[in-house]
């Protein structure tokens, strides 16, 4: 018999939201098929609206460089050198993307940080996630992602601050749409209001 895996409540859940959006690549030519374990990884595989899209040498090459460039490329190799030099070495990625209708749990994204630390686990070498535009290594997935048991939205959102003109700064978020939530854009915010 299957295991039953927990269920990660959507608390505030009201039917008729956006639909979750996700999407991260995974470097490194990841294993599909190797079975995922469902206890090991507390995972039901790829939930319905996910797709698994991968690429190569010979297989639209200029994706696996896309993700590669900018301001989020630059910052890896300027923080994690190693890190930026094992994925700068890859040729293959796995771009893990889609939406979710209307979930009445957060069990899809139980699914997805499971089968992303299985990809981890069959050949991927690290994770580029664009809606947060982090990078994170196996190590820092299995820790702060895959390891908390729990859905922890405040490790797959960011907050970002940035100055306006005038003074004030612009606070905004990147990765609410993981929730099924729009993102943040707040201007003119002074800094006794941040």
């Amino acid at each position: 018999m299957t295991p039953l895996l927990a269920e990660w409540p959507r608390t505030h859940y009201v039917a008729g939201g956006n639909n979750p959006f996700l999407i991260y690549v995974v470097y490194g030519w990841v294993d599909l098929d190797r079975p995922l374990s469902r206890s090991a990884y507390r995972s039901s595989g790829v939930p319905d609206g996910i797709d698994l899209l991968s690429y190569g040498p010979t297989e639209h090459p200029d994706v696996v460089r896309r993700f590669r460039t900018g301001h989020p490329w630059t910052r890896l190799i300027a923080e994690d050198p190693d890190l930026a030099a094992i994925v700068a070495a890859q040729d293959c990625c796995l771009v893990v993307k889609g939406d979710i209708a209307d979930p009445r749990t957060l069990s899809y994204f139980r699914d997805v940080i499971g089968l992303l630390a299985f990809c981890l686990d069959v050949g991927g070498v690290a994770i580029y996630d664009p809606q947060m535009l982090k990078w994170w290594s196996p190590t820092e997935w299995r820790t702060r992602a895959f390891n908390v048991g729990h859905c922890a939205p405040r490790h797959h959102v960011v907050t970002l601050i940035s100055p306006d003109g005038d003074g004030t700064e612009w606070v905004h978020t990147r990765g609410m749409r993981k929730f099924g939530r729009p993102d943040l854009s707040i201007h003119r915010v002074r800094t006794e209001h941040r």
